[in-house]
């Protein structure tokens, strides 16, 4: 099937914004009602394309959840039972309502088209045309529709989705709106099944290779698919065709061996890719590496043969500006962010990753844990497990599967293992290819899912008794390999040297951890000097919304990662980099601006074989570093330079720090740039003082914006976990009331809105004598009709003046049909070709149009046929969307914008004082 990219051209409104008598109801076929409806006039909504959340444009709030990032996108909180959150109900946004308008040409008849959404956060339910399609409750796997009898041909179609965030499936932020990529796929009625491509190798180059073909038509059909496997250079190494008969509304599963001479496997340093293409009447592609993957129970992680280490980050999907919205192009830059770091793995924590996630990890080689939201095997349970499977089965990068995370209430008991094993068995049958974990928070147990599943997960090396336990646990199993699938919990700011819980203040070192938790060299060392350890994976990579341990009350965003929420990294990102990567690294950390009589902390990271630190070019010591240790050094603050001379195989290496005065200029950086319109930009914004130097403690208020036409900024962020700034821009209207026009040659004042719109309606009976063909002596017939009118159109005019700069006109409320005019061109109207009853007119209608400068003749015809309400009521308005000032404060001397445009180096970043 042909897929194409269905994010552009949404409207988005709040579910505050619908009227109570616009709610939403099925009734018969295609005639849901409300902004369901098949026809809905909703041109005052919001223009969006996805992904989008609608969660994190939302304020800031202590009274939300702040366990889950603290918006106002559910009703429930953490800490708040009896009372919920304490947020009244209009200030909750829980409901969000998406529509598209899309046409369908004649050329489509007796195709088939399905819409497939990646991810909605949470329980969506999608209509086609007013016609109820189906609801779907998770919000992270994904699912497809095939809407292909709901269409209407050479016509305009509509599409509608609610979404409502109020039922929590987490415990972190987790968002709220249709925040992955929607695609729309187009086939014959003989097509290959979506996800049905399956591919299966071996190092030795077998490829065992599936599909299932689907005949959608009412007669027998003999296909003769082509197999064929491409390398990355486009070069054909392997080809076979099979012959299959699929009878009637039916489908059926093609199988093909393939062989593969010398195959180049797929590895963290090499990763590559081949494609397999399956050619009939349809055509699938599917990217697919050749590795192997084995957890040993005495060698650990095996990749290709080779002992491989698992230096892994628990991850979270958000990302600073967006929320859970992640464009592919920031999917791919936090997994490049990981391995700059070093790390090797990746573990989807804890629900089914994005799939351009996945396909990032399979491109830049890292390693993955996928993971399941639901445990168990509940019906519900079971279809999120076999969607994740049977979407990710493909990616090299999956080398696990995790069925589950922490469920205190059953994993010591028997009950949670035969939960595992059930899901495990049928997992297996799913996927045969890869392992099953579990990760376990419970020590030593084995008596509930720890047992039951292939690889044992652990949940934190100090949840033993002593440091030893997990020795006894793999000398008393030891036919079970063993893998941290979550590690450390350390808590730190990005350049803070301070530790004030009553001030919500870290220090940048990681020393200070939660009670379960482990420094960065405690876990990296006792997983480095055990062999049998396939590895770990810190929480977390990156810093998230939600769980703001230990400031519960106070943040909103966690203090775990080792990259903040922006995608900066704090002082441990060194530490990682040094002893888990080739590069020569040496990071003078976190600042030099104390006060006089101070003792500063200062940290060293670096693999040089030994170090000099000078202070104003005075030499104060030199220091080796040992395997997997970092350099601490106390030193009498005196203000200057502090430098750092490292050497590494008989080459120098730098780094210093300089005490910085007050805040100058602002210096951008393009991080990440936009590669299509798809894409979002990152600039970095750093202060800088007079002399040139790094303002690192600097805190100064910044105010961002893109010059005209340049692009827009979509959101700010500065790492902060307490930042009380709204992340996205906020807009208001300018606007102009239209009071008076012209009819007939008199004074028409535009009158309040009028009642919704109520037809007249006449009964009557009417004697009809027996008709042919019927067995009726006669009928007496009751009859009524709406109360009509002779048709006529009446006209209304206004001059509009110095009114070039406004975008659009917007009119409260329509009573009949009505075609708005700007300079003798049609811009708009209410008429729609309705397939069913809607009071259609009593909603706001907006027309975007291009004024002139000097005088603008706005007119507007309304026709009419029926007794009703005032052709129009309420305002009249000239608007435009105009984005206040975007500020935020820098953090540490440091924030990013995050921004759709082909030129980011255009932003401008001033400092407000």
């Amino acid at each position: 099937m042909k897929k194409s990219n269905f994010n552009k051209n949404w409207l988005f409104t709040y579910g505050s914004n619908i009227e109570a008598f616009c709610n939403f109801g099925f009734g018969k076929y295609s005639e849901a009602t409300g902004p369901a409806a098949s026809v809905y006039d909703y041109s005052n909504w919001e223009r969006i394309d996805l992904p989008h959340d609608f969660a994190v444009s939302l304020p800031k709030s202590h009274k939300a959840n702040t366990m889950a990032g603290g918006r106002p996108v559910s009703h429930f909180a953490r800490f708040y039972t009896e009372e919920r959150t304490g947020l009244q109900d209009s200030e909750i946004e829980n409901i969000g309502w998406y529509r598209k308008t899309f046409t369908v040409g004649e050329h489509m008849r007796g195709r088939r088209v399905f819409v497939e959404f990646e991810g909605v956060f949470r329980d969506s339910t999608v209509w086609v045309n007013g016609v109820y399609i189906d609801r779907h409750t998770s919000g992270y796997t994904g699912f497809i529709y095939e809407i292909s009898d709901h269409l209407i041909f050479g016509e305009e179609n509509s599409i509608a989705v609610r979404v409502d965030s109020d039922q929590p499936e987490g415990w972190w932020y987790e968002g709220a709106g249709i925040y992955r990529n929607v695609y729309m796929w187009v086939g014959e009625s003989l097509y290959i099944k979506h996800e049905s491509v399956t591919v299966k190798s071996s190092v030795e180059g077998n490829v065992r290779a599936s599909c299932v073909i689907v005949n959608d038509t009412e007669v027998e059909v003999t296909e003769c698919p082509t197999f064929k496997i491409t390398d990355s250079c486009g070069n054909q190494v392997a080809s076979v065709e099979r012959r299959v008969t699929i009878p009637a509304y039916s489908e059926c599963e093609v199988v093909a061996e393939l062989k593969i001479d010398s195959p180049r496997l797929w590895d963290l340093t090499d990763p590559h890719l081949y494609t397999l293409t399956v050619s009939a009447t349809d055509e699938a592609e599917e990217k697919f590496g050749i590795r192997e993957a084995i957890f040993d129970p005495e060698r650990g992680f095996l990749l290709n043969g080779n002992p491989v280490k698992i230096r892994g980050a628990c991850v979270h999907q958000d990302l600073g500006g967006v929320g859970i919205a992640l464009t592919d192009n920031l999917n791919r830059y936090k997994i490049a962010k990981l391995k700059e770091m070093g790390v090797n793995a990746y573990r989807a924590s804890h629900n089914p990753p994005s799939p351009a996630l996945l396909r990032a990890c399979d491109e830049l080689g890292m390693l993955v844990m996928d993971e399941v939201r639901m445990f168990g095997t509940s019906p519900e349970a079971l279809r999120q497990m076999e969607s994740l499977v049977r979407r990710d089965k493909n990616h090299p990068s999956v080398v696990i599967w995790c069925i589950g995370n922490e469920e205190f209430s059953v994993h010591n008991s028997e009950w949670s293992y035969r939960l595992a094993e059930k899901a495990q068995r049928l997992l297996k049958r799913l996927d045969d290819t890869r392992p099953v974990t579990y990760g376990g928070c419970n020590g030593g147990n084995f008596t509930g899912a720890n047992g039951a599943v292939e690889v044992r997960g652990i949940n934190y090396i100090h949840n033993g008794p002593d440091g030893t336990w997990i020795d006894r646990y793999h000398n008393n199993h030891p036919t079970q390999p063993i893998v941290g699938t979550e590690e450390t919990s350390y808590v730190l700011s990005r350049g803070g040297t301070v530790n004030d819980l009553g001030s919500s203040m870290l220090d940048c070192t990681a020393d200070v951890t939660m009670m379960w938790a482990s420094t960065p060299k405690g876990w990296v060392k006792y997983m480095e000097k055990r062999p049998y350890f396939s590895g770990a994976f810190m929480w977390t990579g990156f810093d998230y919304r939600g769980e703001p341990n230990p400031f519960v009350y106070t943040n909103f965003s966690s203090s775990f990662g080792t990259i903040d929420l922006s995608g900066m990294p704090k002082p441990p990102f060194y530490y990682y980099k040094s002893w888990w990567t080739d590069e020569t690294v040496l990071k003078l950390t976190p600042h030099w601006n104390y006060k006089t009589g101070e003792t500063a902390s200062i940290i060293i990271y670096t693999n040089c074989d030994e170090v000099t630190l000078y202070l104003n070019d005075k030499e104060i010591g030199k220091y080796c570093v040992e395997y997997l240790d970092d350099i601490r050094v106390k030193i009498p603050f005196e203000e200057g330079t502090l430098r750092a001379v490292g050497i590494r195989n008989s080459v120098e290496y730098t780094d210093s720090l300089t005490t910085h005065k007050e805040t100058v200029k602002i210096k951008s950086r393009v991080e990440l740039a936009c590669e299509g319109d798809e894409d979002i930009s990152i600039v970095e914004l750093t202060g800088i003082d007079g002399c040139g130097s790094i303002c690192a403690t600097a805190s100064d208020m910044l105010e961002v914006e893109m010059p005209e036409g340049e692009g827009e900024i979509v959101g700010v962020c500065n790492g902060d976990p307490k930042d009380t700034y709204c992340e996205k821009p906020a807009f208001f209207e300018k606007s102009l009331l239209v009071k008076a026009f012209n009819k007939d040659g008199k004074l028409f004042c535009v009158p309040d809105k009028a009642q919704n719109e109520r037809k007249s309606r006449i009964d009557y009976i009417e004697y009809r004598p027996n008709e042919k063909g019927y067995d009726d002596d006669y009928r007496i017939v009751a009859i009524f009709k709406d109360e009509e009118c002779e048709r006529h159109t009446e006209i209304y005019t206004t001059t509009l003046t110095d009114v070039e700069d406004y975008e659009y006109i917007e009119l409260e409320r329509f009573g009949t049909v009505c075609e708005v005019y700007l300079n003798g061109e049609l811009i708009g109207s209410n008429k729609r070709a309705p397939r069913n009853p809607s009071t259609r007119y009593t909603r706001p209608y907006r027309f975007y149009a291009n004024f002139k400068n000097g005088e603008n003749t706005l007119e507007i015809r309304a026709i009419r046929e029926l007794v009703g309400a005032p052709a129009f009521s309420g305002y009249v308005k000239l608007g435009k969307r105009v984005a206040s000032p975007i500020r935020i404060p820098l953090h540490y001397g440091k924030a990013r914008v995050f921004l759709k445009s082909a030129h980011p180096e255009d932003l401008v970043a001033k400092i407000v004082k």
